[in-house]
Parts: structure tokens; C-alpha cells; sequence
């Protein structure tokens, strides 16, 4: 899923402020959080889906590019997304075969109070499914043709790409023309306006935790401005600076002879020298390059951004938090059914950590005071207890493939028990020296879990004591 939450935003990045007209956006990506859909969480993920794209026409987008992940569910379910969403999905390089025509709009052009922004979509790598009868191009073949017919009737255009970002600062340093690319790839984070050439690059972080803010002051000059000449002014009052310190060392005689017994003053003073000479070269080199392309006339373009963390503190919109319930509701709903129906009889692996105590009782009592024994509970407490995309990682011996068992598994294999990172016990527990459980499970196991976008700062060897018992 791409990331609803209460708060109503799920945002790669927005551009205007509060009360000006704004240009609202999505690079892709949206729909879907894994890079398979399987038949046990199919269902649920396509009610997510569906909710998602119902925030967004609350919200207001104006465009939304087709990602990559976004086609897990086959073309003919995004294009019945599609009908239902009050803006476009935009992919210029993803075409039928044998026709090559672009199964959504290439691009689209929005007016911006007085401005028109010309947006186009690219579509990053995807698994297509054989039924789509669908290719996706490279965008070399499509994109030149395309910015030029775009330009034409823009006055600002603005690439939203799904693809990696090697490819993104490749288009930017080619193409002048696209004066701003908002990227989602598969490792898009957090990306501060990088200007490449003409080209302003940027990114959020992943599942809607930040809203990226961008105000944007567009001039007919339609360039932004060339931030080398104040670069340059900087370095040079730092090289002074610098000259100055510098000046104290050699104020009697030679530093080397001066501070030959001194090490430390001496180390210093040769630090210095070399910050010196590396930014000398980078002085010569800016004055060189503004000599041999002097800035363009014309006002130059402006513009602000920054990033707003989506904590869980702010107030939550209220007509989101109706879709949000409702999805909730549906979902448990769905998973009761679920639960209902698997009526599996096969032995499972697992026993449950209550039989690990027949033996290991102390390490028991241990773990029941850790969080991961209280993980199923957590779930409980949010009512997420039937949401498949939740459970393997609350539960004990799932794994994502698995979701629909993890829906009716007995009350001692909820939360996340021994045999989690031990191993499953049945078998050692009827031989334990032929069946040898892992004793300290590696980081691979634990970072199954705790991994971006739910525990990004996860520190295996602080956790694992934790943990140890």
C-alpha cells in the first residue's frame, strides 16, 4: 500500500503555499507496498488501493505517475483505478504491444493561476504480466519528442519519474527543458532541491511520513538562478578567512621550524594548508567555468522548500480518518471471513513458546517481559489483528505469503515467540541434540521485521541485549 494515514497525506511532494494556487503531485508508487501481490493478500491490498486513491481525490491531486509497483495487480485493475480517480495517471514510456501507444496519458498540462506546468510521467522497472500485453519503453525513445511538445505549450515543466536515480540525473544533465523532476524510485528518500544543469531534483521518503512544501517564484526568464557567482562569493570570504588564521602561524618564521615540537599545532597548521589548497582549486574552478558561460539574462527563478514530518501529534483530517476507519472496518471485516474459512489440519513446525518452558523456564519468564511477547497485542489494541500486511511480523512462524494462516493461528503461536528467531521446535523438541536451534539469531532475521520504512533506525547489536536471556 502506499502509506494512508489519518493525517490525509501521502505526499512525494506539493508545490505552492497555503492560500496561493498549488500544483499537488505524486511521483509514484502509491498503491502498493510489496513487490508481489499474493492470492492470500490480494484482497486487502486492493482495498487499500482503493482508499488510497479516494484520500487523493479528497485531497485534491492534480496528477499521479504510474510507478512501477503500482502495476503489481495488472493493468486492467490500475485502469479500473484509474476511472474512479479525479485526476491523471501519467505514463508517457508504458505502451500496448503491438501498438506502442501509451496505455495512460503521457502528460498533462495544468494551470497554475497564471502559470501553465506542463507534467509528465515515466514509469519505472515493473513485473508486467503476460495477459497485459504491455512493454515499457526506454525513455530515450520516448522523453526528447515529448519535452519538446510539452515546452511548447508550458511555461515550467516538471518530470514526475519512477525511475532510478542514476537515470533521473542523467535526464537532467541532457535536457534543460524539464526545470524540475520529482523522483520516486524503488530507494527514493529524502531529497533536498538538488539543481542539475537547469534541473531542479527532489524526493520524499517513503509511506507518506514527510509532506514536501516547495513555493516556487517562476520567471519568463524560465531558468533558475545560477547559484555559482554566490558560491563563488562565499568561498572567496572563507579563503580570506582562512588566510587570515593562517597569517598567525607565520607571523615570526617558518610554522615547520616554529612548531617542530609542538605536533599537535604543527598537524593543525598542515590541515589548514591543505582546506586551503583544496578550496583554491575550487575558487579557480568556479571562476572558469562562470568565465566561459556567464550567467543567462533575464530574472532568474526562485524557490523555497522544505519538510514537514507527518507525527502522529498533528491533528488528523477529519474526512480522511472516514476513509480510514471505514478501510479499517472492511478489512476486519474481510479477515474474519478469511479466518473462517482455513480450515487447515497440516502439523505446524511450531509449537508455541509455552512448550520451550517445559525446559528452558527462565528463558521464558524472560521473554514474556519483553515487547515482543505483547507484539500480537499491539496489534489487538489497533485493531489490526485481521490486517494480513500486519500480522506475520506480531506472530510466530508467517511469513507475508502467508497472511490468511496468520489469521486463525492458536493463541500461543500470537506474538512473536521462541521459536521466532530460535527456529520451530517440534522436531527439537523430541530430540534436541539432533535438531540444534540457532542460540543468537543473526541481524538478517531480526531486520526482517524491523527494517524501513517501520524501524529505520534499528540497531541489531543494542536490540539483541535487549532481547538475550
Amino acid at each position: 500500500m502506499g502509506g494512508l494515514s489519518k493525517k490525509g497525506w501521502q505526499i512525494k511532494q506539493i508545490s505552492s503555499d497555503a492560500g496561493q494556487p498549488r500544483l499537488t503531485l505524486d511521483a509514484g508508487n502509491l498503491l502498493f507496498k510489496h513487490a508481489a501481490i499474493t492470492p492470500n493478500l490480494e484482497a486487502q491490498e486492493k482495498l487499500t488501493a482503493e482508499a488510497i486513491v479516494a484520500a487523493y481525490n479528497l485531497i485534491g491531486y492534480q496528477a499521479v505517475c504510474v510507478g512501477g509497483k503500482d502495476l503489481i495487480a495488472g493493468i486492467p485493475y490500475l485502469q479500473r483505478i484509474n476511472k474512479n480517480s479525479k485526476f491523471p495517471w501519467l505514463s508517457a514510456n508504458l505502451v500496448k504491444q503491438p501498438s506502442r501507444k501509451p496505455i495512460f496519458k503521457a502528460s498533462t498540462i495544468i494551470k497554475v493561476g497564471a502559470l501553465k506546468a506542463g507534467v509528465i510521467g515515466l514509469t519505472g522497472p515493473a513485473m508486467l504480466q503476460a495477459e497485459d500485453a504491455a512493454l515499457i519503453l526506454p525513455w530515450e525513445e520516448v522523453l526528447p519528442t515529448l519535452i519538446a511538445k510539452v515546452a511548447k505549450k508550458s511555461d515550467l515543466v516538471i518530470l514526475l519519474s519512477n525511475l532510478p536515480a542514476a537515470d533521473n540525473q542523467r535526464i537532467a544533465q541532457e535536457y534543460g527543458d524539464i526545470h524540475l523532476i520529482i523522483q520516486s524510485g524503488a530507494n527514493a528518500n529524502t531529497l533536498s532541491p538538488e539543481p542539475v544543469n537547469n534541473t531542479l531534483l527532489v524526493s520524499t521518503g517513503p509511506q507518506g511520513k514527510q509532506l514536501g512544501i516547495m513555493t516556487i517564484h517562476w520567471q519568463r526568464s524560465k531558468r533558475w538562478g545560477d547559484t555559482r557567482a554566490e558560491t563563488l562569493r562565499k568561498k572567496s570570504e572563507a579563503m580570506a578567512s582562512m588566510r587570515w588564521q593562517l597569517s598567525k602561524y607565520q607571523q615570526d618564521q617558518d610554522p615547520e621550524t616554529a612548531l617542530r615540537n609542538q605536533p599537535d599545532q604543527l598537524q593543525a597548521y598542515h590541515l589548514l594548508k591543505a582546506r586551503e589548497q583544496a578550496m583554491q582549486n575550487e575558487i579557480d574552478r568556479l571562476s572558469q567555468e562562470l568565465g566561459q558561460n556567464p550567467p543567462a539574462q533575464g530574472t532568474p527563478s526562485s524557490f523555497a522548500n522544505r519538510f514537514m514530518a507527518m507525527e502522529i501529534g498533528l491533528p488528523d483530517q477529519k474526512e480522511v480518518v472516514r476513509i480510514t476507519d471505514q478501510l479499517a472496518a472492511a478489512i476486519v471485516k474481510q479477515g474474519q471471513q478469511q479466518a473462517k474459512s482455513n480450515t487447515s489440519t497440516a502439523i505446524s513446525p511450531y509449537l508455541g513458546s509455552n512448550q520451550c518452558g517445559a525446559c528452558h523456564a527462565a528463558q521464558l519468564a524472560s521473554w514474556q517481559q519483553t515487547k515482543h511477547a505483547s507484539a500480537y497485542t499491539t496489534l489487538v489494541n489497533g485493531q489490526k489483528q485481521f490486517n494480513q500486511n500486519c500480522l506475520p511480523c506480531h506472530v510466530t512462524g508467517v511469513t507475508l505469503a502467508q497472511g490468511q494462516e496468520a489469521l486463525s493461528l492458536p493463541a500461543e503461536r500470537r506474538g512473536v515467540g521462541c521459536e521466532t528467531c530460535h527456529g520451530p521446535g517440534r522436531e527439537h523438541s523430541k530430540s534436541p541434540k539432533a535438531f540444534v536451534l540457532t542460540r543468537i539469531p543473526g541481524p538478517a532475521v531480526c531486520q526482517s521485521c524491523h527494517s524501513a520504512p517501520h524501524d529505520e533506525a534499528f540497531d541489531y547489536q543494542v536490540k539483541i541485549k535487549q532481547v538475550g536471556h
